[in-house]
C-alpha cells in the first residue's frame, strides 16, 4: 500500500512537472485578480431544467459549490448532509440519503429511493447495498451540487418522492488549455490526489480528462489478526468530450470509470451486551480479545471475510440543438454496476454466521427528451423519458449457527429470501424494471409580478422479479444440524416469478408573487409518488408492495438585499405520505429476516432558513438552519415487549399491519415517533475571509460548523437514540491570488468529537422468544472514518486560463 501511495505521489509531481512548460506561457499572460466579488445572489441552477436564477426558483434549494467543497474537505459524497440542513445519509442496511426527514431503506433489488440522485442529467436507479456507501462516493471535479427539497417528481421522475440531490460536474471548455491539481496528505495516511486537463482540439471541440485516487487506513482494531478495518481505496477517471460544430447544435461525450474497495463493509462494533441465542454470546466470545462493549468501542475480533468491491462504468451522451421553437436537448445514458461484498455477521472469531457474501448489481438504460422555450409570456418544458434496469443479487449466507463445530466441512444455510428459504440453497434473485412516462411544465407571469407554474407528469412502471436457488455443496439446510439430509428429497426449489405494475398521473401548482424586483414569495402544492416493488418473505411467496404516495404543502420567501450583498430564504412546509415503503426485520429470535412493506403512513414539516452575505469583497459569512419534526401516522414494527429492555410498551403489541405474511408476529403501531436518521434540528454556519499579504498573494481563512440533534436508528426503539453532536472544520491557505498554486492547512473535526453514523440491534443477541427469565437485547454501533480529528496538508496547482 505504501508503494502505491508513492507511484500516486510521483504521478502527481510528474504530471505537474510535465504540464508546466505546457502552460507556462499562458499562465504569464494571465492578470492577477482577487476573489470575484460577486454576490451569493448570483448563483445558477438547473432545479426545473433550465439554467435559472437561485432567487428566481420557487422552491427550496441547497447550493454547494466547487469552493465550498474544497474548503471544506469532505471525502464522500455522502458527507453533504454536514453542508445542508435537512439531509441526512442512512449507511445502515440498504440505506441511502434522506431529505427533510424521508428516505427508502430497503435491500430489495426492485427498490427505488425516495430522493433521487441525478449526476449530469443522468437518473441513477440502481439499487446500492453496500455498506461502505454508494459508488459515487469519490466524485470528484465538481462544479456544484444542488439539493432540491421535498417531491420533484413533476420534472424528476418516480424516485424523487422527497427531493433530488443533483450534482453537476464540470465541462469541457473552449479554446482553454488548462490544468488543475490536488494532492493532500492527512491522518491515518489519508491520501487524496486529482488532476484534470481540459484540452482544445481546435476552435469546436474540447476535451476534458479528470483523474482521481483516495486511500485511507482503517481506524477499528480487528484483535483476531491486528490488522485495522475500515480502510478504503478509490480510483476513477472521467473523461467528457464537447462538440459544438455550429452556434445551435452542441454534443457533450460523458464516459466514467470509479471503483472502489475497502476492508470492513460497515462492520459494527458491540455496544450493549444481550442475551446471546442458544450457547452463542458475542460479548464473551469476544471478551479473551479484551473488547468491552460500550458507546466508543473501536475493536473488534472477527475470523471471517469483510470487503466492499464496486465498480461503476457508465457513458452517457447529450446533444443540444436550439430550434425555433426552444432548446431540444436529449440525453441517452447508459450504466453497469457490479457489487461484491462480504460481512461477518456474527461480528466474533467464531463460524456462527461468518459466511455471508453477495453479489449485486444491474445494467440500466435511460433516455429523456425535453424541449424548453418560451413564446410570449409563456415559458415550456415538455418531455419524454424511458428507463430499463436489470438489477440482481446473488448470496451465499450461512454458517455454523452453533449448531456446528467450526471445524465442520458444512455450514448451514440461512437464507432468508422467497418461498424456497428453508431448503439450504443459496439464492439468485433477477429482476426487470421499466419505466416510461410524459411529462411538462408551464409557467406564464399572467399579471406584472404574479408568475403561475403548472406542471404534470404520467408515469408507467413494470416490474418483474425471480427468485431462483443453486447448489455450492458446502452449505445445507439448518435440520441437517440434527440427522436430517443436507438437502430435502425435492431438490433445488424451482424458480418462481412475480409481477406488479402501476401507473400514476402526478402534479405540481406554484404561485410566485415578485413584492419588490429583489424579493418574493411563493406557495405550492404537489402529489408525488414512488413506484412498486416486489418484496420476498422468507419462507413465503413473493408479494407485490404498492406505490408510496405523498401529498405536499409548500410556502416560502426569497430575499435579495443590500444591493445583492445579501440573501435570505426560508420556507415552511408540510407533506404527508401515504402506503410508506418500509423496511423492518421480523421473526422469532434467534432467526430474523429484513422485509419491506406497505407499513403505513408518515408526516415530515418544518421550517428551513439560510442567510448568506458578503460584507467585503473578501469576506463571506453563511448559516442555515432547519427544524424538521417527523412522525410516522402508522408503522407496524415487530414487538420485543417479552425482553428486559423494551422497544416498546409492554401490552401495545395488538396491532397487525395489513399485507404480512401470514403467521406474523404482534405488532406495535409506532404512530408519533419520528423518522429514523432524522434529526429534528440542523445547522450549519460558515465563514470565509482571505487578506492580501502583497506581491499577488493572499492568506485565506475558512471554518465551518454544522450540529444535528439526536436520531433513531430503529423505528420505536428508544435504545437505537444516537445523540446529537456538532462538528468543526478549518482550513488556512496561502497561495497566488490567481489561483496558480495554493498550500493548506486543513482539518476535519477539529475538536475530535468522537460520534457514529447509528446504533442498531446486533444479530444474534437477543436470546430466545418467551424465556425466563427474560432476554435481553444487544445493540452495535456503526462507527464512521471522521470521529476522531483529522488534520492534513493539501497542495492545489492550477497552469493556463
Amino acid at each position: 500500500m505504501k508503494l502505491r501511495c508513492q507511484i500516486a505521489l510521483l504521478a502527481s509531481a510528474g504530471i505537474a512537472g510535465l504540464a508546466s512548460p505546457l502552460f507556462a506561457q499562458q499562465a504569464a499572460q494571465q492578470s492577477v485578480q482577487p476573489p470575484a466579488a460577486a454576490g451569493p445572489a448570483d448563483i445558477i441552477v438547473t432545479a426545473q431544467r433550465r439554467a435559472e436564477n437561485l432567487q428566481d426558483v420557487p422552491l427550496a434549494i441547497s447550493v454547494v459549490d466547487d469552493r465550498q467543497l474544497a474548503a471544506s474537505n469532505i471525502t464522500t459524497i455522502a458527507d453533504i448532509q454536514f453542508l445542508t440542513p435537512g439531509v441526512n445519509f442512512n449507511s445502515n442496511f440498504g440505506g441511502g440519503f434522506n431529505v427533510r426527514g424521508v428516505g427508502t431503506q430497503s435491500l430489495l433489488v426492485t427498490a427505488e429511493q425516495s430522493v433521487g440522485l441525478v449526476i449530469d442529467g443522468v437518473i441513477q436507479g440502481l439499487p446500492e447495498v453496500s455498506f461502505a456507501g454508494p459508488s459515487y462516493q469519490s466524485l470528484t471535479d465538481i462544479e456544484r451540487i444542488e439539493v432540491l427539497k421535498g417531491p420533484q417528481g413533476t420534472l424528476f421522475g418516480k424516485n424523487s418522492s422527497a427531493g433530488v440531490i443533483q450534482i453537476i460536474t464540470k465541462n469541457p471548455r473552449l479554446r482553454e488549455r488548462t490544468m488543475d491539481a490536488t494532492l493532500s496528505y492527512g491522518t491515518d495516511n489519508e491520501v487524496k490526489a486529482s488532476a484534470t486537463l481540459n484540452i482544445p482540439l481546435g476552435a469546436n471541440a474540447a476535451l476534458r480528462v479528470n483523474g482521481i485516487m483516495q486511500r485511507r487506513d482503517g481506524f477499528v482494531e480487528n484483535r483476531y489478526n491486528g490488522r485495522d478495518l475500515w480502510g478504503y481505496q478509490r480510483y476513477g477517471v472521467r473523461a467528457k468530450l464537447l462538440f459544438e460544430p455550429n452556434d445551435t447544435l452542441s454534443f457533450l461525450l460523458t464516459g466514467e470509470y470509479r471503483r472502489l474497495k475497502d476492508d470492513a463493509n460497515g462492520l459494527w462494533t458491540l455496544r450493549n451486551c444481550g442475551s446471546g441465542f442458544s450457547t452463542f454470546n458475542p460479548c464473551a466470545l469476544v471478551a479473551p480479545y479484551g473488547i468491552v462493549a460500550g458507546p466508543n468501542n473501536l475493536a473488534t475480533a472477527v475470523e471471517g471475510e469483510n470487503y466492499t468491491r464496486q465498480t461503476n462504468k457508465s457513458v452517457s451522451l447529450e446533444a443540444t440543438l436550439e430550434t425555433g421553437i426552444g432548446t431540444l436537448t436529449s440525453i441517452t445514458a447508459f450504466r453497469d454496476l457490479l457489487q461484491p461484498i462480504a460481512v461477518d455477521t456474527d461480528a466474533t472469531p467464531t463460524r456462527t454466521y461468518s459466511y455471508n457474501q453477495n453479489i449485486s448489481g444491474g445494467k440500466q438504460f435511460s433516455q429523456e427528451v425535453r424541449l424548453n422555450g418560451d413564446s410570449g409570456i409563456l415559458t415550456y418544458t415538455l418531455g419524454a423519458f424511458y428507463y430499463r434496469a436489470t438489477p440482481f443479487q446473488k448470496g451465499i449466507n450461512g454458517g455454523t449457527l452453533s449448531y456446528l463445530p467450526d471445524s465442520s466441512d458444512k455450514i448451514l444455510s440461512t437464507t432468508a429470501i422467497g418461498p424456497g428459504a428453508g431448503a439450504g440453497y443459496p439464492v439468485d434473485v433477477r429482476a426487470k424494471v421499466k419505466s416510461w412516462a410524459l411529462f411538462g411544465q408551464l409557467e406564464a407571469e399572467v399579471v406584472p409580478g404574479l408568475t403561475l407554474i403548472a406542471g404534470g407528469r404520467y408515469t408507467n412502471d413494470r416490474v418483474k422479479q425471480t427468485i431462483g436457488y443453486f447448489d455450492v455443496g458446502f452449505i445445507c439446510q439448518t435440520s441437517y444440524a440434527f440427522g436430517e439430509p443436507c438437502h430435502p428429497a425435492t431438490g433445488i426449489p424451482d424458480p418462481t416469478t412475480a409481477r406488479t405494475k402501476a401507473d400514476k398521473f402526478t402534479y405540481k401548482l406554484t404561485a410566485r408573487y415578485d413584492l419588490t424586483s429583489r424579493i418574493n414569495v411563493y406557495v405550492s402544492y404537489a402529489r408525488g409518488y414512488k413506484g412498486p416493488m416486489i418484496s420476498y418473505p422468507k419462507g413465503q411467496p413473493q408479494e407485490a408492495v404498492r406505490p408510496e404516495t405523498s401529498e405536499s404543502w409548500e410556502a416560502g420567501i426569497k430575499s435579495t438585499l443590500l444591493d445583492g450583498l445579501m440573501t435570505f430564504n426560508a420556507d415552511i412546509f408540510k407533506v404527508k405520505y401515504n402506503d410508506f415503503q418500509g423496511q423492518q426485520r421480523i421473526g422469532t429470535p434467534p432467526v430474523y429476516y429484513y422485509t419491506t412493506t406497505n407499513a403505513g403512513g408518515l408526516e415530515t414539516k418544518g421550517v428551513e432558513a439560510d442567510l448568506s452575505i458578503r460584507p467585503t469583497p473578501r469576506m463571506q459569512i453563511a448559516g442555515s438552519l432547519a427544524y424538521i419534526p417527523t412522525k410516522f401516522t402508522e408503522f407496524a414494527v415487530q414487538c420485543y415487549d417479552q425482553y428486559t429492555n423494551p422497544a416498546t410498551p409492554i401490552g401495545q403489541c395488538t396491532y397487525i399491519q395489513p399485507g404480512l405474511p401470514a403467521g406474523a408476529p404482534a405488532q406495535f403501531n409506532a404512530a408519533g415517533y419520528p423518522l429514523i436518521y432524522s434529526p429534528k434540528w440542523t445547522y450549519t454556519l460558515r465563514g470565509d475571509y482571505s487578506i492580501p499579504v502583497g506581491n499577488a498573494m493572499s492568506l485565506a481563512l475558512h471554518a465551518d460548523w454544522n450540529y444535528r440533534s439526536s436520531t433513531y436508528g430503529v423505528v420505536a426503539d428508544k435504545n437505537s437514540i444516537n445523540k446529537g453532536y456538532g462538528l468543526l472544520n478549518g482550513q488556512i491557505s496561502f497561495g497566488r491570488e490567481d489561483g496558480g498554486w495554493t498550500v493548506a492547512l486543513f482539518s476535519r473535526n477539529l475538536l475530535d468529537k468522537y460520534y457514529i453514523a447509528g446504533i442498531f440491534r446486533t444479530p444474534f443477541d437477543a436470546g430466545a422468544y418467551g424465556t425466563t427469565p427474560l432476554s435481553t437485547l444487544g445493540y452495535s454501533n456503526i462507527p464512521t472514518i471522521d470521529s476522531g480529528r483529522t488534520i492534513g496538508i493539501k497542495l492545489d496547482v492550477s497552469f493556463g486560463g
